[in-house]
């Protein structure tokens, strides 16, 4: 794919993201929704995407507040396979030029955050972050497979508010939310985590425990 079906393909991102996200957002803090079906299924499934075995740079493997990144890929299939783990594909925004970095750039112009992109890739027997709760506003995008979220209202609050998204769903988590997840369905999603640090500050670290 060239450059100018990427910049297509953003463009087409950017305006459903923006039709979901933008009556939902405030610099001073977003609203949590779930928004079913804010893409095709069909068209989101079929998006391209990288992969650990094609990526340059790191892959992170969490395993609730343990991050191990590896950037050779035999040892990281050794120890995948040792643990099965969530894989994360950090920084994408800085590491490539596809839909998924020129969407990041444009929302980060769109919203004057700085954003971070990265995608998730998850098995049901892989271990995950467990609860917690992140320093900033989500923009989860499920692309494949099927996520469940767990959520909990308030730090103290036994209920909890559970849902599933599936290929197509933009899931909106504002910072401090507490949460967390399991996988029903093999599970690809991409995260756009916008910081409360204005464009022209410097950038936060690369470290996302979102799923």
């Amino acid at each position: 794919m060239d450059a100018t079906q990427h910049r297509k393909l953003a463009g087409q991102v950017l305006a459903r993201l923006s039709s979901a996200l933008l009556p939902r957002w405030q610099p001073s803090g977003m609203q949590f929704a779930h928004i079913p079906s804010a893409f095709d299924a069909p068209w989101a499934a079929g998006l391209p995407l990288p992969s650990a075995a094609d990526v340059q740079g790191p892959v992170t493997l969490i395993d609730k507040s343990e991050f191990q990144r590896e950037t050779d890929g035999d040892v990281l299939a050794d120890a995948y396979s040792s643990r099965p783990r969530t894989r994360v594909l950090e920084s994408l925004h800085t590491r490539s030029g596809g839909w998924h970095a020129l969407t990041t750039l444009h929302l980060s112009g769109l919203l004057r955050r700085r954003i971070s992109c990265s995608v998730f890739e998850s098995a049901p027997q892989d271990r995950t972050s467990g609860r917690h709760f992140d320093d900033w506003d989500g923009v989860i995008v499920q692309m494949r497979g099927a996520k469940r979220w767990h959520l909990w209202p308030s730090p103290d609050s036994p209920c909890r508010l559970q849902l599933t998204t599936r290929p197509g769903d933009v899931l909106l988590l504002p910072r401090g939310l507490r949460h967390e997840v399991t996988t029903p369905q093999h599970s690809i999603h991409v995260l756009l985590a916008i910081t409360n640090r204005p464009l022209g500050d410097h950038p936060p670290p690369a470290h996302h425990g979102g799923a």
